[in-house]
């Protein structure tokens, strides 16, 4: 089990540096950014963002030393598939080996025309298109220069191209897949190292995929949860349930119905509470949880009473603490 948190790039420039430092020290083992050359959700748009998050995953990685990079997800529309994989490539060999290719397959139509991108508009067609951009990449990093690539899809092409640089991780950049779709399953399972699912990933739709003998066995699956870990349970709740309530009061997307229902949904209780159900996402095979947090003091908590626990997890490591 591995912890990644979500960086917060609306914040300001000095303060997601600062976030993405503390967060290395803290040992979590990815920090993340989205892929938006807009802001979602909204009609306000200012003059102060969204940055672009290439670049700003490459100032990340020279303000951290272990951490890895990930973004959920890059949009595969709006760089070149190919000077794509090299961007990705030299990132790779920047930070030594940080680097998580976790794509997806675009989805806000309006920043493709403001912006004058090619929009695919048929869902399961961007799918198909990310796969490709997929396959295109592997192939380019596992036969770097003097290799030379040709390669004729559907949606993408290169025509005796020598890729360069590889990548600093052999045999490549692992690739995560972002999304819920049958098409996107399929993506997992043709070139996919990891799998986001963005509503999907429940404990018994990740037990009904791992039947299919198409699907990858060791594969990381990764889930956003909230984290509140606390020395007491009682502390915990109580915490769980005033950030419960400031959300639904702020309109926060995905807020569920009922707090009961935030706490069941999220990893909430005491240190031991919290390996626990840690430990049951592992045995089902979820392996990976990415966070986030609206203040300082729960993000330090994870980082010294969970993080420092992990090899505890699954469940038959556990040893409780009195």
């Amino acid at each position: 089990m591995k912890i990644g948190l979500q960086l917060h790039p609306d914040r300001g420039v000095d303060a997601v540096m600062e976030e993405a430092r503390v967060a290395d020290q803290q040992g979590y083992d990815s920090i993340w950014l989205s892929d938006h050359l807009m802001r979602p959700y909204t009609n306000e748009h200012k003059a102060d963002g969204p940055l672009d998050y290439l670049v700003l995953a490459t100032a990340l990685g020279a303000v951290t030393s272990r951490t890895r990079l990930g973004w959920n997800t890059l949009n595969l529309s709006f760089r070149p598939p190919a000077v794509l994989a090299k961007m990705l490539s030299t990132l790779d060999q920047i930070t030594h080996g940080r680097v998580i290719a976790s794509l997806g397959s675009g989805w806000l139509k309006d920043e493709y025309e403001a912006y004058d991108l090619n929009w695919i508009e048929d869902h399961d067609d961007r799918a198909d298109h990310a796969r490709e951009v997929a396959h295109l990449m592997k192939e380019l990093w596992t036969h770097p220069a003097p290799h030379e690539t040709t390669f004729e899809g559907k949606f993408v092409r290169v025509n005796k191209l020598p890729f360069n640089p590889e990548p600093y991780q052999k045999p490549h950049i692992p690739i995560w897949f972002g999304g819920d779709s049958e098409a996107t399953l399929q993506s997992v399972k043709e070139v996919g190292d990891g799998w986001i699912p963005l509503r999907s990933g429940t404990i018994d739709n990740v037990a009904r995929l791992r039947q299919d003998p198409e699907w990858p066995k060791d594969i990381t699956i990764i889930v956003g949860r909230r984290i509140i870990v606390a020395e007491t349970h009682n502390e915990a709740v109580t915490e769980a349930t005033g950030e419960y309530e400031r959300g639904k009061a702020a309109g926060a997307p995905g807020i569920p119905p009922t707090v009961e229902a935030f706490i069941t949904n999220n990893i909430i209780g005491s240190a031991d509470e919290c390996l626990e159900q840690l430990a049951t996402l592992e045995e089902a095979g979820i392996n990976y949880v990415r966070c986030a947090f609206t203040a300082d003091a729960p993000q330090e908590r994870v980082s010294r009473l969970l993080i420092s626990r992990l090899d505890e997890v699954p469940s038959g490591k556990l040893v409780a603490r009195v």
